[in-house]
C-alpha cells in the first residue's frame, strides 16, 4: 500500500504530536488503561490485519481538561498495519482515534493564525483555517482547513480546543457509535455518485479508495474483478475517487473524465478504468485529456454532454470534497479498502481482502 504525499506531510506535522511520547524501548503502560468498551472502539478503528499486535502506552503530553487519552501502538509484518495513534475519550462521551497535532510552539495570535503557521512550518503547505466557535458536545471548535490546489479548493476537517493547544485531525464521534457506522455516514454522499457494480442488495459492500495515476492501484486493479466473479451478487463494489493531487499531476483529470463516462454509460466506466491502468506508464498531464476524449469518442458517447460534464464545477467540487472527507476519516493511502465500514488490509496480492470478504459472505 502506497502512502499519499498528504499522508507523509501529515506524519511530518504529527511528529509534533509524538515527539515527546514514549519511544519503542520506553513504553510505560498507561495510568488509566482503556476499558473494554474503549478497547473495542480502538480495535474497530484499526485496519483488519491478521497478525496485528496492539500495545497501549502512557501519554506524556497533557490534554485539555475533560479529555483522557492513551497512546496506541500497532505492530505487524504488513507495513500498512504498523502505526502509532492517540485514543482520546471525553467526559461528555466523545471518542477520537487518530494523530492529532500538538501546537506546543504556537502560542501567539488567533487560533487561525496559529494553525496557519503550524501547517506551513511542518508541512510547507498554505492552508486557510475556517473555525466555527460554537462549542461541540466535547467543548471543541470545528475547523475546516482549506487548501488551494490547481484543481480547486480542498477542505480538510478537524477540531481544536479553545486554548489552541491541540488540533484533532478528523472528528470526535459518540462513544456509543460503531466506528464503521460513522465512516459509512461520512462517505455516503460521495458513494452515492461513485461508480458501482456488483450486487444491488449485496450483504457485502467494498469501497475502494483509488487513484488512476497510483502504481499500487494499478497493481491492485485485478483484486476486485476476481472477487466479483467468484461471489457474484453477494458483493457490491464502489470505486471512490481519491486522486492524490499533490503528487500525481494527471490523476484528477482522469477522475473527472471517468465520472463523465460513468454519467452517460455506467457499465463503460469499468472499461475506461481498465484502459487507464493498462496505459498508465504512457500517460502524462499533457496526454490524459486527449486519451480520455479519444476513449469517449470511440465508444459513442455524446461528446457535447461529455465536454459539459468535464467542465461541471459541481462535479469537480464533489471530487475535491470527497478527498477531504476521506482524509478526515481514516483514509491515508491508495488503494485503501473499506468493507462494510471496516478498514481492511488487502494483504499479499489481495488475499487478506478476499479472505475477509469470504468470511462475511459465509455469514450472510
Amino acid at each position: 500500500m502506497k502512502k499519499t504525499l498528504f499522508a507523509c506531510l501529515l506524519l511530518a506535522a504529527a511528529s509534533a504530536a509524538f515527539a515527546a511520547e514514549p519511544a519503542e524501548d520506553d513504553f510505560p503502560p498507561p495510568k488509566n488503561p482503556p476499558d473494554a468498551k474503549t478497547m473495542k472502539l480502538i480495535k474497530d478503528e484499526l485496519p483488519v490485519c491478521g497478525d496485528m499486535k496492539i500495545k497501549y502506552g502512557q501519554m506524556v503530553h497533557k490534554l485539555p481538561e475533560g479529555l483522557q487519552g492513551v497512546v496506541v501502538r500497532t505492530d505487524s509484518e504488513r507495513p500498512s498495519c504498523v502505526g502509532q495513534y492517540l485514543s482520546v475519550t471525553s467526559r461528555a462521551g466523545g471518542f477520537y482515534f487518530g494523530v492529532p497535532w500538538f501546537l506546543d510552539d504556537e502560542k501567539e495570535g488567533t487560533l487561525e493564525e496559529r494553525l496557519k503557521r503550524f501547517t506551513w512550518n511542518h508541512m510547507q503547505e498554505n492552508f486557510t483555517p475556517v473555525i466555527d466557535r460554537n462549542p461541540t458536545r466535547d467543548g471543541l471548535f470545528k475547523v475546516t482547513l482549506m487548501q488551494t490546489t490547481e484543481s480547486g479548493k480542498l477542505p480538510l476537517e478537524g477540531e481544536i480546543d479553545p486554548a489552541g493547544t491541540i488540533f484533532f485531525f478528523g472528528h470526535f464521534r459518540s462513544g456509543t457509535e460503531d466506528p464503521s457506522t460513522g465512516r459509512l455516514k461520512a462517505f455516503e454522499p460521495f458513494v452515492a455518485h461513485s461508480p458501482v457494480t456488483g450486487g444491488t442488495n449485496a450483504p457485502v459492500t467494498v469501497i475502494e479508495f483509488s487513484d488512476f495515476e497510483c502504481p499500487s492501484c494499478q497493481h491492485a486493479a485485478g483484486y476486485m474483478p476476481k472477487i466479483l466473479s467468484k461471489y457474484g451478487d453477494k458483493v457490491k463494489y464502489v470505486r471512490y475517487d481519491l486522486p492524490l493531487i499533490s503528487m500525481h499531476p494527471w490523476s484528477f483529470a482522469a477522475a473527472v473524465a471517468g465520472r463523465a463516462v460513468y454519467r452517460q454509460k455506467p457499465a463503460l466506466f469499468w472499461d475506461y478504468k481498465k484502459e487507464i491502468y493498462e496505459n498508465q506508464d504512457k500517460l502524462s498531464a499533457f496526454t490524459i485529456d486527449d486519451f480520455a476524449r479519444g476513449f469517449a469518442s470511440s465508444h459513442d458517447l455524446d461528446m457535447k454532454k461529455y465536454d459539459a460534464d468535464l467542465n461541471d464545477a459541481s462535479l469537480r467540487d464533489e471530487i475535491l470534497k470527497g478527498i477531504g472527507v476521506a482524509f478526515s476519516n481514516d483514509i491515508r493511502a491508495t488503494p485503501t479498502y473499506v468493507v462494510n465500514g471496516h478498514l481492511v488490509d488487502a494483504g499479499t496480492e489481495g488475499k487478506g481482502l478476499e479472505d475477509y470478504i469470504a468470511s462475511l459472505v459465509g455469514k450472510s
